[in-house]
């Protein structure tokens, strides 16, 4: 009877010693596991989803005056999408705009209406990168609302007496002016003697595209060339009659990151923003041509 109970005691006791390791075992290694599991997890994603700070600051872009109005809804856009930049604009001759970097004027991006002026500003080291074309334009003549001139044609601006107003040889549109002056001399349908009687006629040479505009828009001349995205920001104050075909140019804008910029990320984002699927749209309303 005594063996029967002690071995009775014996074996509960035994029992409930596993049952006790049983638990201890159990209970404690999944949650010491955890816990380094969850940390290493979060530092992974940490360190796998780095956090960008918004773009901020002013950008100052150096534009062609035949850009001024598509450029500032461009930038309305593009300070929407980062409100805490804020662009800035100078507009003026693209030849000038050059100039201005090449005295060291402030500018964070360049945008000019010829790869020529581009080109002068990369080699001389003023250009971050390489430029991209943005945009394409078409040269055409515009006359006053009133036409007192009578003009027709490109033929018409070799008549004696036209009054014509072209930019300066070194502005581009003055140069693109001169090329299809030139063009249109070498055509037998207008003979060599085109030329000369066309740039007689010239009675001033502006320093940008918009300053030939205003002077046909008030009728201090007969007849000047400008861009066709000009001439539609006139509305009717202008009429626009249109060079051949064989004898324009396409007008090729290219921009790029000033060098010296003080906010090369935020440069480099509007320059990109230019480029977008939304800025192009804006361009091609005010009559520009894909950059394709």
């Amino acid at each position: 009877m005594r063996f029967d109970t002690f071995s009775r005691s014996a074996t509960v006791g035994l029992l409930a010693v596993l049952m006790a390791l049983a638990v201890a075992c159990s209970g404690g290694a999944p949650e010491s596991a955890a816990t380094p599991t969850v940390a290493a997890t979060s530092a992974a994603t940490a360190v796998a989803s780095p956090t960008t700070p918004p773009l901020s600051g002013k950008v100052t872009v150096f534009a062609a005056s035949s850009l001024t109005e598509s450029f500032k809804n461009i930038a309305a856009a593009f300070q929407k999408a980062n409100p805490g930049v804020t662009v800035e604009f100078n507009f003026a001759a693209s030849s000038a705009l050059e100039a201005q970097l090449k005295q060291a004027a402030p500018a964070d991006v360049f945008a000019s209406a010829d790869t020529a002026n581009m080109d002068k500003a990369a080699g001389k080291s003023l250009i971050d990168g390489t430029p991209a074309t943005f945009a394409r334009n078409l040269p055409v003549i515009v006359v006053p609302a009133d036409n007192r001139a009578g003009i027709a044609s490109a033929k018409d601006l070799s008549k004696a007496g036209t009054k014509i107003v072209l930019a300066g040889p070194d502005v581009p549109i003055g140069n693109y002016a001169r090329q299809i002056i030139d063009k249109l001399a070498a055509d037998p349908a207008y003979g060599a003697a085109y030329k000369d009687a066309t740039m007689n006629n010239v009675v001033s040479n502006e320093a940008n595209v918009r300053a030939v505009l205003a002077k046909i828009e008030l009728g201090e001349a007969d007849a000047g060339i400008v861009y066709k995205t000009d001439a539609l920001v006139s509305g009717a104050r202008v009429k626009t009659i249109a060079v051949p075909d064989s004898a324009n140019v396409i007008a090729v804008y290219p921009i790029a990151v000033v060098k010296a910029t003080k906010n090369r990320d935020a440069a480099a984002a509007f320059v990109q923003f230019v480029r977008s699927s939304e800025a192009q749209a804006l361009l091609e309303a005010a009559g520009f041509d894909s950059a394709s």
